[in-house]
């Protein structure tokens, strides 16, 4: 029988293998693979590296070439500490070499640093704390001795601190300096780790008594009851002598005690009361005994009211957003406001008696309205509005100041001082509080809108405007110094009427036109000029206004319209004429104001609306420019392709499902843009201004 067998006996590998074994967790180890002497490859073997420890081989095979004799090598990183085999595979078939023994260990280096931290400036006596933290690294196996030092005379306690072994927690110290001076305070630990720098101190010889008070208590009184006040020293140690406090008020009362003593030794607060006799209005001081700076004097003003008492809406201690509402006498009148516009606003201003209460009386009480309010800045959301409303965490003493946003209501039933409106009819305040006042001279705009400004679906897919960007747009212009009115209605266009149920007139009615130009306008269709159903926008003079006085035309109107004409598959035309034309009409209307066209958000995502709808608006702004090229505060708001394709293409994140509406997120996104392009245009004059992102 003749000899069939290979050169290499088939026990014998065909490779082997060789590295070391002992590994360290996160460290990378090189192993080798080499054929056997005397072995020849006729064609590449691939070897394919194993190990039972967790980690990571680079590459993750390796191939000895056809016959080649020389080594080739791969690493392994393991990622675990433990010990185990590591073994290769070939794609042959061929004998494999014996596993690998290996154990990996982890590795870590303690600290070698530290740092001393506390106070710089001392009183001579008194004890400060000094912190010493280990800095980056594993805890040492030992323990290590801190010595603190310093230059000036005192006590350390204790004398030596110890960062104790497998510990990084920080350990503290004390030094009480005996004397006044300047020097340094330092920590060695004995060359074990590296020291930090010393710090520079200055000790004071004393601390020096107090030399100043304070008073505190309320502004607000009522005749015949008494109110408290609270006298504080200042900062320091205690007088060796007593002070007596004097108060005193030009309006006439009683104080009790009639003076107050703070005792030798002593830095306690004291109290006193005040009951005024009559009403009116006095200067408070206080002086005192010795030569401490007396507090600065402040007025309180008395009442002789037995009962709780309304701040009616035309008083100075209210302010309501303009162009949003509408009252008993039109646009005025002292019973109620009301308003159908989510992201109206109003705010009251009150002084704070000692013991306040307030009730908000809202409605009517079957209205659909929800209410966010903010007092003293603290809000509390999403509240029914039928009803009257307690308020509660009012600061005593102090003025107070009530905001409140419309945030949402039923898109039905609202024009016309509707059922879904939201009316205020006053707020009752205790009678020892009292009216305060909110300025109300201040320039203003109006933001036109449809869903999108209204909030539709915005938080979270429920309705609230203050998750749009209309509302963050509100209040970065009220940080520039402007008033912001919100007139959104949803399903509104220029041409198309508005709010579920259709009651709500378009916003510019325009029909018959041709190419874009042209067309009736209708004034009864149209809610441009109108406040709400019958009751005018305008004032006498044919001129916006913020409450209906002549002479208070907006600052900057903006436009963010034509979205709910696409959907709706309005008349194209009719669209391009009426937003020429309420350009137009706005010019007339507000002759030094900015007007801003906003391109919406979804025109330039083909998969939402049609091409022509970008094209017509591009369109309408022309034909206002070819006609009035002098007028160089109409600016175009562009988001352009990336940001509309950005926005559409997030839904679930950035836009609802459907990709019609902005979520809050969005919104954000969209703000930024409209409200960079409208505070710069504004403050930069850069005429026609387009935004491109």
């Amino acid at each position: 029988m003749s000899d069939t067998s290979t050169d290499i006996p088939l026990i014998s590998p065909a490779y082997t293998l060789t590295g070391p074994a002992s590994l360290s967790v996160g460290s990378k180890a090189i192993f080798s693979v080499t054929p056997t002497a005397g072995t020849t490859l006729s064609a590449p073997l691939i070897i394919t590296p194993t190990c039972t420890l967790s980690g990571t081989f680079i590459p993750a095979t390796v191939t000895l070439p056809a016959g080649s004799t020389s080594t080739v090598t791969f690493t392994f990183t393991p990622m675990e500490a433990g010990s185990g085999t590591l073994s290769t595979t070939n794609s042959a078939g061929l004998t494999d070499p014996i596993a690998l023994s290996v154990f990996s260990i982890a590795l870590s280096n303690s600290f070698t640093t530290y740092t001393l931290t506390g106070a710089t400036s001392l009183i001579a006596g008194v004890a400060s704390t000094y912190t010493i933290t280990p800095g980056s690294g594993a805890a040492s196996s030992q323990a290590i001795a801190i010595t603190p030092l310093c230059t000036l005379t005192g006590t350390f306690s204790p004398a030596v601190v110890s960062l104790p072994a497998g510990s990084t927690s920080a350990v503290t110290f004390t030094f009480t300096p005996t004397a006044s001076g300047v020097g340094t305070l330092s920590t060695s630990s004995n060359g074990s780790l590296t020291d930090p720098g010393d710090l520079f101190i200055t000790v004071a010889s004393t601390q020096t008594p107090f030399t100043q008070y304070s008073l505190t208590g309320p502004q607000a009184l009522t005749v015949g009851s008494a109110a408290t006040y609270t006298i504080t020293p200042g900062i320091g140690t205690a007088n060796t002598k007593a002070i007596t406090i004097v108060p005193n008020c030009t309006l006439a009362g009683t104080f009790s005690p009639q003076t107050s003593t703070i005792p030798a030794g002593s830095t306690a607060p004291l109290t006193f009361t005040f009951t005024p006799s009559v009403a009116g209005t006095g200067n408070f001081t206080v002086t005192n005994s010795a030569a401490l700076s007396n507090p600065a004097a402040f007025t309180v003003t008395a009442m002789t009211f037995s009962s709780a008492y309304t701040l009616t809406v035309d008083s100075s201690a209210f302010l309501f957003s303009p162009g949003n509402w509408t009252g008993d006498e039109g646009r005025d009148g002292s019973l109620w406001r009301s308003t159908w516009n989510p992201g109206a606003w109003f705010q009251i201003s009150w002084l704070a008696s000692a013991t306040p209460t307030a009730t908000l009386h809202l409605g009517p009480e079957n209205t659909g309205a929800y209410i966010t309010y903010f007092l003293n800045g603290v809000a509390t959301r999403d509240i029914a509005a039928k009803t009257d409303l307690t308020l509660s965490n009012i600061l005593p003493g102090q003025v107070n100041r009530l905001e409140v946003f419309l945030t949402r209501t039923p898109a039905s039933d609202r024009w016309n001082k509707g059922n879904n409106c939201l009316t205020v009819s006053g707020l009752t305040i205790d009678p020892a509080s009292s009216a305060a006042y909110i300025v109300a001279e201040r320039p203003w705009g109006k933001l036109v809108g449809d869903d999108t400004t209204e909030g539709t679906s915005a938080d979270a897919g429920s309705d609230n405007v203050l998750s749009s960007y209309a509302y963050f747009l509100l209040r970065g212009m009220e940080t520039a110094g402007y008033r912001t009115c919100i007139s959104a209605c949803a399903g509104s266009g220029y041409i198309t009427a508005g709010d579920s149920t259709k009651d709500v007139p378009a916003f510019y009615s325009v029909t018959g036109s041709s190419n874009g130009l042209g067309g009736a306008y209708s004034d009864t269709k149209s809610r441009w000029n109108l406040v709400d159903s019958g009751i005018s926008a305008l004032d006498s003079n044919g001129l916006l206004s913020s409450y209906g006085d002549i002479g208070t035309p907006p600052s900057w109107i903006a436009f963010n319209l034509l979205s709910r004409d696409a959907l709706a598959y309005a008349n194209q035309s009719d669209a391009q004429a009426a937003m020429t034309q309420c350009l137009t009409a706005h010019r007339a209307a507000a002759p030094d104001a900015w007007l801003f066209a906003i391109m919406p958000f979804g025109f330039r995502y083909a998969t939402t609306y049609s091409v022509t709808w970008p094209q017509l608006f591009t369109n309408a702004v022309t034909n206002y420019r070819l006609s009035n090229p002098d007028d160089d505060k109409v600016v175009v708001v562009d988001p352009g392709t990336d940001l509309a394709v950005l926005l559409g293409s997030n839904r679930d994140w950035y836009t609802t499902t459907d990709g019609s509406q902005l979520l809050e997120t969005g919104q954000a996104i969209f703000a930024s843009v409209v409200s960079s392009t409208i505070l710069g245009s504004m403050t930069t004059h850069n005429d026609r201004t387009y935004t491109y992102y």
